[in-house]
């Protein structure tokens, strides 16, 4: 399994890219998608800034990214993963918990 690259920005990078290409192996769909490469380094800067440490729970973040562009930008799963209490990981795990049992009910 990839695990997240140190702060130096060529292995951030080089990371970021393996990541896209895998992603993009699982889901050729996404080749067309010019903006993906772009879009997981700025997923991933923004995990980093909320504190997230655990290589799953960030690739599961950047996943998340390929579907659903900027959702952690979203004013109310922002505020949830700034929150203090949890770790951000176990707040995001909530989120996505909560976006499951909506999508079922749906």
């Amino acid at each position: 399994m990839l695990e997240p690259a140190q702060p130096d920005l060529p292995e951030r990078h080089q990371y970021i890219q393996e990541v896209h290409n895998n992603l993009i192996e699982a889901h050729p769909e996404l080749a067309g998608d010019g903006s993906l490469l772009d879009r997981l380094e700025r997923a991933y800067a923004h995990a980093v800034v909320l504190g997230f440490t655990d290589s799953a729970t960030i690739m599961q973040f950047l996943r998340y990214e390929t579907s659903a562009p900027n959702f952690y930008r979203q004013p109310a799963i922002d505020a949830w993963l700034r929150t203090p209490g949890q770790s951000v990981e176990q707040r995001f795990a909530d989120v996505v918990a909560r976006v499951k049992s909506r999508l079922r009910r749906d």
